[in-house]
């Protein structure tokens, strides 16, 4: 391999880092702390898809993070430049030799960053043992995180998906050192809210986000600076519609009456109010949602 000046070198991390757990995290601010001092770029490699929905072929709601969502909390990490691998049949059939000097050309690096249960390659043939191999070879050190955990449970993506299909948003907070959020765009909806008096902003979502069960939940809202308290519900408004149409996330903003149709918003799930029921009529519906919204006030500005 080619000799480098250890500046024009880079430090990275590769992995799936699906919804930058704990975890995820430790590995990158030590990753980000060192290149940083060193002089160095932080880069993080990632693949897409990821490879567990390329192998399984799953086709549900999977994502904890997006692309565009991972993107936006890797630069708030300190992160230099993130590259995104596609996950294909020519990647997942490289062998893990050729995969690290692959990387090494396209990125040249003195120092990769993994956490304890790394695994590269085709089959999975490479692990923290064999990337050391690599690294005396060519010439760059392994660090290797061990698990984070909590209560003696190592902190993992699958857990927090675990946590997020039961509607267990306060069990998901210490796991991902922040709520879980859903960013996307407000697009026009029926406007059924509109004319009962109670608006709400239809927010738009990728297919394979793993969004929380269907239900209604206290959350916070990110509008450009501004964050404010927002009654949600994820559902199929069986109260309109007595066979399930598509899947909707529509937010009710409270203290808000600007139009933000077209913008991108983040919106944030704190706690589970209730399961999405069907009512007998609109004024029952429009009662409960009052008291959704206190509830919401509540927990929010208490939270």
């Amino acid at each position: 391999m080619p000799n480098h000046n250890p500046s024009s070198l880079s430090r990275i991390t590769i992995g799936s880092f699906d919804g930058l757990h704990a975890g995820h995290q430790t590995i990158i601010q030590r990753l980000v702390a060192d290149a940083h001092q060193a002089g160095q770029q932080a880069v993080l490699v990632t693949f897409f898809p990821n490879p567990v929905i390329y192998f399984k072929k799953i086709t549900t709601p999977f994502y904890l993070t997006t692309n565009g969502e991972k993107t936006a909390l890797l630069q708030r990490f300190g992160v230099d430049q993130t590259l995104i691998l596609p996950f294909n049949k020519e990647l997942a059939e490289c062998s893990a030799e050729q995969f690290i000097k692959n990387l090494y050309q396209q990125i040249p690096f003195n120092a990769i960053y993994i956490g304890y249960d790394f695994h590269f390659g085709a089959n999975r043939e490479g692990n923290r043992d064999t990337l050391a191999a690599f690294g005396k070879q060519i010439g760059f050190e392994v660090h290797i995180q061990e698990p984070v955990g909590r209560d003696s449970i190592p902190v993992s993506s699958s857990l927090i998906r675990s946590f997020i299909s039961e509607g267990k948003m306060d069990e998901v907070y210490p796991l991902l050192n922040r709520w879980y959020s859903l960013t996307g765009e407000v697009a026009h909806g029926d406007g059924r809210g509109k004319k009962m008096g109670i608006p709400t902003a239809n927010i738009a979502y990728e297919p394979q986000k793993l969004l929380p069960p269907n239900g209604i939940y206290a959350a916070r809202i990110h509008i450009d600076d501004e964050v404010h308290p927002a009654a949600t519900n994820i559902g199929f408004r069986p109260t309109f519609y007595e066979t399930p149409t598509i899947k909707t996330v529509e937010a009710f903003i409270l203290d808000w009456e600007r139009d933000i149709y077209g913008k991108t918003v983040t919106l944030e799930f704190v706690r589970k109010l209730r399961d999405e029921i069907q009512y007998k009529d609109k004024q029952s519906l429009t009662a409960q949602v009052q008291k959704d919204i206190q509830a919401t006030r509540e927990i929010i500005n208490h939270e």
